[in-house]
């Protein structure tokens, strides 16, 4: 029989944005295929998730087996144990890599950050990545996440642009989270009464540019909430400390993020470079103002629902937060075009292009 492998190595990493990707698009494509919603090419075809052996799997399936099998580092994994399992079937994986050795592979690469912004990220990191990304775009079928970054891969790699599918990156998931309202009290904040940021401390999400444009703000009624952690293994940050006015907590579930993203003024995303942009569409699922860096990505992730800033002028962040905390009509506005916006992606349509990618390998 037929067999389509997906690269599991994502449920033994953290959970960011490209294991979220990951994660969803396998509960996408599970779906699909339990209710027969696939090419006539692909029907009948044994599917399983391949992931390194004590793996935790958290992911509820229904159509796709999960098959565990070898250890060791994950990268060693999957140019060793993986291309073992796989050869002979069709392999996919969303999240960058997979086996330089294995012709009939499909892999989406979310972006190209380590050659743009090289400062965010170890030299180990960078030369591993940049030769995985290499090889993959001259052996493998490539997706990426926008346009944008489709673009930004062919230029970087020297490949035709026609030779990248675009599988967008989407909110549903996050659109259903129940929000636990208890974090509003124990941060001690107040509904329209502080502005919100997630991500990293790495420096081309340049959230040290946001935190000094609040201090400027200097509006006694408005507090600033950054949520996120570092990751050592791989950027170069330490993060700051929280004081009376700017709040640190750390990593928070979905759940309490939602929460934090129904209370702010509003949501910042000040990233000086991105693939996509899923930050600003998850705080529009929530009814979140969002203020964000006009960068190409952003603007073709978020559309007209968002206030934009110039990312390296503060004052302009500086006169949007301004702007926004005075203004609930355009709060409002905000809010509406948020929601309008999110419905132009969904896990199911991107799934569709998956399984396009692997018809036609």
């Amino acid at each position: 029989m037929q067999s389509i492998t997906i690269n599991g190595r994502f449920l033994s990493q953290p959970l960011s944005g490209v294991q979220r990707f990951a994660r969803e698009l396998t509960l996408a494509l599970d779906r699909k295929i339990a209710s027969g919603a696939v090419p006539a090419a692909l029907k009948g075809i044994n599917w399983r998730l391949a992931v390194p052996r004590d793996t935790q799997v958290d992911i509820g399936l229904s159509a796709i087996s999960v098959d565990a099998f070898s250890s060791g580092p994950g990268h060693v994994w999957e140019q060793t144990a993986l291309l073992a399992h796989s050869r002979g079937g069709r392999l996919i994986g969303f999240g960058g890599s997979g086996p330089l050795l294995h012709r009939r592979q499909a892999v989406v690469i979310h972006d190209v950050t380590i050659f743009r912004h090289p400062q965010s990220f170890k030299r180990s990191y960078r030369l591993l990545h940049g030769a995985l990304g290499s090889v993959l775009t001259r052996t493998a079928k490539i997706g990426t996440v926008s346009e944008f970054s489709r673009k930004e891969l062919a230029s970087v790699f020297h490949v035709p642009t026609d030779g990248i599918d675009v599988v967008y990156n989407a909110v549903d998931h996050f659109a259903a989270i129940e929000p636990d309202e208890t974090i509003i009290r124990r941060l001690g904040l107040k509904t329209n009464g502080f502005f919100l940021l997630v991500g990293t401390m790495k420096p081309n999400k340049n959230l040290d540019f946001a935190i000094r444009a609040f201090e400027a703000l200097g509006d006694p009624d408005q507090k600033l909430v950054v949520v996120g952690g570092t990751a050592p293994t791989v950027f170069k940050s330490d993060g700051p400390e929280s004081n009376d006015h700017m709040l640190f907590p750390g990593r928070l579930s979905d759940a309490e993020i939602a929460a934090l993203e129904r209370h702010a003024t509003a949501f910042v995303f000040p990233s000086l470079y991105e693939g996509f942009g899923i930050p600003p569409l998850e705080a529009m699922t929530q009814g979140c103002p969002v203020l964000a860096a006009d960068i190409p990505a952003v603007r073709e992730a978020s559309g007209t629902a968002a206030l934009y800033f110039d990312p390296t002028q503060q004052d302009e962040l500086v006169a949007a937060m301004r702007r926004i905390a005075g203004d609930e009509t355009l709060r409002e506005d905000l809010r509406e075009r948020g929601r309008e916006n999110v419905a132009r992606f969904s896990w199911d349509h991107s799934a569709d292009r998956v399984l396009t990618m692997l018809e036609g390998l």
